[in-house]
């Protein structure tokens, strides 16, 4: 299976379970396991169970760590959140999702892959609305969770401008710099709850949280509005300040300047 994706699972306060890493198993051969360097120890069982290189990540927070995982990175790299479930939508008019086959993994992060050649930043949709989006790609839509690059274009980025969301900002500053993301949505993935113990929740707190959202709407107006959301899976976190993002808006204003 050589192939040239190199596939991060950042984790943090975690260690007991990944099931990203078991819908990885031997599906593919880059494969690495970054966890908060004071954390190494308590992740090493976990690695070694199934069977990936663990890093230490010498920064802390996760805008932080997926720097370091592009200034690590050879070149084509994945990063998947820890704790994703994946799904496959089938061609043709049924839109419905269904849970991953023998060869599902492999077929997904080879057509991340291929994209990569020609994209600076791909990302694999999120099973919520992914029945609204054409098959088996869809242009400048919101990434989340599943998201790659291409390290040059990544490294062009200014890094560590916000806290959290920090993926969101990538992805508007590479869309405002002329390149086009790429969503898949032949494949899909979700996770079974927002705000779960470990990761983000770790130091994410409502006014850590408003406040990036706030300067995201700074950092990218007109393109960003402020709103609130109310999610039932979100614990603490199901009334919160959101943004919405106008990801093509971004795009048609980009392309017309560049032409």
């Amino acid at each position: 299976m050589a192939n040239d994706l190199e596939v991060f699972v950042p984790s943090r306060s975690r260690p007991a379970r990944s099931i990203t890493l078991e819908a990885l198993k031997g599906h593919w051969d880059h494969v690495y396991l970054v966890v908060p360097k004071s954390q190494k120890a308590d992740y090493k069982p976990l690695a070694r169970k199934h069977g990936v290189t663990l890093l230490a990540c010498p920064v802390d927070g996760i805008a932080g760590t997926r720097q370091w995982i592009g200034q690590v990175a050879e070149d084509k790299f994945l990063m998947l959140d820890d704790d994703l479930r994946f799904y496959r939508r089938m061609y043709g008019e049924d839109v419905s999702l269904h849970k991953f086959g023998k060869t599902d993994m492999q077929g997904m992060l080879t057509f991340v892959e291929r994209f990569l050649y020609d994209r600076a930043h791909v990302a694999i949709s999120a099973r919520g609305g992914n029945n609204q989006l054409p098959y088996p790609w869809a242009e400048n839509k919101r990434p989340l969770r599943a998201l790659a690059y291409r390290k040059r274009e990544f490294l062009e980025c200014e890094h560590g401008r916000v806290t959290i969301m920090e993926d969101f900002d990538v992805t508007l500053q590479l869309i405002r710099r002329g390149y086009a993301n790429v969503v898949i949505t032949e494949y899909a993935q979700d996770q079974p709850v927002t705000q779960a113990a470990g990761g983000c929740s770790d130091y994410r707190t409502h006014k850590v949280h408003a406040d990036n959202v706030k300067k995201m709407a700074e950092l990218h107006a007109p393109f960003v509005k402020l709103r609130m959301k109310e999610n039932k899976t979100g614990g603490d976190f199901g009334k919160r300040l959101e943004a919405t993002i106008y990801w093509q808006k971004a795009w048609e204003t980009t392309f017309k300047a560049l032409l």
